[in-house]
């Protein structure tokens, strides 16, 4: 048999292929699950630290070699354990360690190993901390700020702010949104959550009047190349960095001094629909949660309404 033709025949766990590569088939898997471009970018800095140690550990190194042992020892490793600017937080750990068991899981089932070296990685239940919100009051002095404004940069973003408080959809939905995702009879907007799914979001009646004026003038304006709701200045789709840049602008303006990402809006409107109905079940469904043990981390207002009562006393 010629060697060309028994190369093509060698299983796929003892092609001495570099880490790198399928590093690279890997998140390329990510990309094609609809898997968000942060959990692809922080899988693959997790994952390319993780492979560097080993390489290390043991030069040469391929897929099929990694053993549980060799994971133990790159998992006790300075570069690993350690940062420069000290120990590594639990948190940090938890989700390298989560990524170390995705790829693995991945590498068993396309064959690239016999046995899953990660099988015995345990990851721990981190505790939660209650989320970052905007309290009622600056609430309303951060939409107060916004009122009135008149360029249409400032327009597009109070329409942005609203749309986050109004609605609770994440800061890649928001940014993903297209005119056409927006039906006003309807009251409605829909949204690509996590994992491609199509989730449809009610607009109440003020956040209508809002959108309305907004997408009229947007059609008054020759329409861009590009139609997503909310552009840049160079009429491109807006990214997350600029959204995250213009919420702290806003948020400085209104004297608001609480260091609050737009994932934070999300938390105000869950925290303060949960404030309004007690219903933890209507928060998950607004929220768009699979478990309702995800949601549970607003219950935090009821420990705070027991400490105002007994305040009273």
């Amino acid at each position: 048999m010629p060697a060309s033709s028994s190369a093509a025949i060698v299983p796929l766990a003892l092609r001495r292929t570099p880490l790198a590569d399928h590093l690279a088939a890997f998140l390329t898997k990510l990309t094609a699950d609809s898997r968000s471009k942060h959990t692809i970018s922080a899988y693959q800095r997790d994952l390319a630290r993780v492979f560097e140690t080993l390489e290390s550990l043991q030069p040469a190194l391929t897929v099929a070699d990694v053993t549980p042992s060799l994971l133990d020892q790159a998992l006790s490793a300075p570069a690993i354990v350690n940062t420069a600017r000290g120990q590594r937080s639990a948190a940090s750990l938890h989700r390298l360690k989560a990524a170390m068991k995705a790829f693995f899981a991945w590498a068993t089932e396309t064959g690239l190993v016999v046995e899953n070296p990660a099988r015995n990685i345990r990851l721990k239940r981190l505790p939660r901390k209650p989320p970052a919100f905007l309290t009622l009051a600056e609430k309303r002095a951060l939409l107060k700020e916004l009122k009135g404004r008149t360029t249409a940069r400032d327009r597009r973003d109070r329409v942005m702010i609203e749309v986050l408080l109004g609605t609770g959809v994440r800061l890649g939905e928001l940014v993903g949104l297209d005119v056409e995702d927006i039906d006003l009879d309807a009251k409605h907007l829909r949204v690509r959550a996590k994992g491609g799914a199509i989730q449809v979001k009610f607009i109440k009646s003020d956040l209508r009047t809002l959108l309305r004026g907004y997408l009229n003038e947007r059609r008054r304006q020759a329409m861009p190349a590009c139609q997503a709701l909310f552009l840049s200045n160079r009429e491109t789709r807006i990214s997350d960095r600029q959204v995250a840049h213009r919420l702290a602008h806003w948020l400085r303006k209104a004297g608001i001094d609480k260091p609050l990402s737009p994932h934070g809006l999300r938390h105000t409107f869950a925290t303060h629909l949960y404030d309004a109905t007690n219903d933890l079940l209507i928060v998950q469904r607004a929220l768009g949660h699979r478990d309702i043990s995800t949601t549970e981390i607003y219950t935090h207002l009821i420990d705070g309404r027991l400490e105002e009562a007994l305040e009273r006393l």
